[in-house]
């Protein structure tokens, strides 16, 4: 199944924007892999020329990866393994901070394996929060 989660929220004053959008599969065991186009959406939004291999795209990656983690060990009652590919990692230059990415693809991949986390992330004054 395929999911994409929007985060668009202010809290304490701050903007939160990411967007991640994730594919689950079933597989012989839990998986996560990021798909080479994953930040191709750069060059649909800044045009062809646009920089895709950004610096921060390793950061945003092990966000997105660590998100992706907490939900397959967070969504109760799955009956088999899912191989996740995240095909999209979407990023703001001013409003993405610390954990946005990382809650955006764990809500994404909750939803495509068609669950909600327990505990589920929040975002907390000081920014994303994962239960533990």
């Amino acid at each position: 199944m395929e999911a994409r989660f929007k985060l668009r929220k202010i809290v304490a004053g701050l903007a939160h924007l990411a967007e991640v959008a994730a594919v689950a599969e079933p597989a012989e065991q839990d998986q996560v892999v990021v798909s080479p186009s994953a930040f191709d959406w750069l060059r649909e939004r800044y045009g062809p020329h646009a920089v895709v291999d950004r610096t921060t795209n390793s950061e945003l990656i092990a966000e997105a990866v660590a998100g992706a983690r907490y939900a397959l060990a967070h969504v109760p009652g799955r009956d088999r393994a899912m191989r996740v590919t995240l095909t999209m990692i979407g990023d703001s230059p001013v409003d993405t901070g610390d954990g946005d990415i990382k809650l955006a693809a764990a809500e994404a991949v909750a939803a495509a394996l068609g669950g909600r986390m327990e505990p589920a992330p929040y975002l907390g004054a000081n920014g994303a929060v994962f239960p533990d």
